[in-house]
């Protein structure tokens, strides 16, 4: 992936992220939120679940929050994260979502993965990482098929109140060749799941964009963009897909940002998009370049998107993990 991410500096337990970038103005409508919600957020912990069984970690990609020295995904974070303070660094874990995962265990969250050899149920008792004991699964661009059963669950978890967290990459982007890249297999999900067609609204465009865009939904009321977290006004894609919207199959899809231009009522060319199914929320982000803090593993090319744009991306991951966690 071509982009160009400075050094990350971190600070999610408080409300504005500071970092050094190539975008280094301030922006001028990013606003602190009431303390009294942000302590809601810390005081009500949730339990986040990382996938890292869809090779999430194959070619030079790594999006695993916490791995062992030979970039092995852990299923629980080592360090153990009883040791987070408020002052740990994201280099406490090894991993390209490391600073995703340390910001959540800063305000007191629980964060773990799927690793290989794990299994994605929805209802089964059997299976100790049973998406029902976890109230947000993030799956950030997996690299092989869901099979039936998998994706059934994913659906089934959503429709009874789970939130799904899902990133994909541009079009073209098979890290492991096995003929199937992240757009593919989101829209494999979200065509063949045996719940229902379509269930949030959602396809990934097949297309391959790079541009810092803030052609941002205008609604003060929306959490995920104005959150505890702080104002979300940018959005950097380096080499990402589009979405597109489809409000008669859900008539909660919402775009959140559009390429540059576009207008806010096109249902396409769309680089982040919500919405809810039954009980539950979903969010896509079609790049996986705004979540990578470039510190996994050292075999790896990685960059700084975590920070990227004087800290939109962290603040936009973190307001929709909260919103997902139904805690905003």
């Amino acid at each position: 992936m071509l982009v160009f991410k400075k050094t990350i500096v971190a600070f999610a337990f408080v409300l504005s992220i500071f970092s050094c970038s190539k975008d280094n103005e301030t922006n001028p409508t990013d606003s602190s939120e009431p303390a009294h919600r942000v302590a809601a957020i810390s005081a009500t912990p949730k339990k986040f679940l990382f996938d890292a069984s869809k090779a999430e970690n194959a070619g030079n990609a790594d999006w695993i929050i916490s791995e062992n020295s030979s970039g092995t995904p852990l299923r629980f974070p080592s360090p153990s994260i009883t040791g987070v303070t408020a002052t740990t660094p994201e280099t406490y874990w090894q991993g390209g979502l490391s600073s995703w995962g340390i910001a959540l265990a800063k305000q007191g969250h629980s964060v773990e993965s799927i690793v290989s050899g794990g299994t994605i149920t929805y209802g089964s008792t059997t299976n100790a990482q049973d998406l029902s004991k976890y109230d947000v699964f993030v799956v950030d661009e997996p690299n092989t098929l869901f099979t039936a059963a998998q994706k059934t669950a994913i659906v089934n978890f959503v429709k009874n109140g789970g939130g799904l967290f899902m990133i994909a990459d541009h079009n073209v982007s098979d890290r492991n060749n096995d003929g199937k890249d992240s757009p593919a297999i989101w829209n494999d999900l979200f065509s063949s799941n045996g719940v229902q067609v379509n269930p949030f609204g959602l396809t990934v465009e097949l297309t391959n964009i790079s541009q810092t865009s803030s052609n941002v939904l205008v609604d003060p009321t929306n959490t995920i963009l104005n959150g505890s977290q702080g104002v979300v006004s940018k959005l950097k894609f380096s080499n990402g897909a589009t979405i597109k919207l489809n409000t008669t199959a859900n008539a909660t899809a919402k775009g959140l940002f559009w390429q540059t231009g576009v207008a806010k009522t096109s249902t396409t060319k769309v680089m982040c998009a919500s919405a809810t199914y039954f009980a539950g929320r979903v969010v896509l982000l079609t790049d996986s370049s705004p979540a990578d803090d470039g510190t996994g593993n050292p075999s790896d090319t990685l960059y700084f998107g975590w920070t990227d744009l004087t800290g939109n991306h962290s603040r936009l991951h973190l307001n929709a993990s909260y919103w997902l966690a139904k805690l905003q």
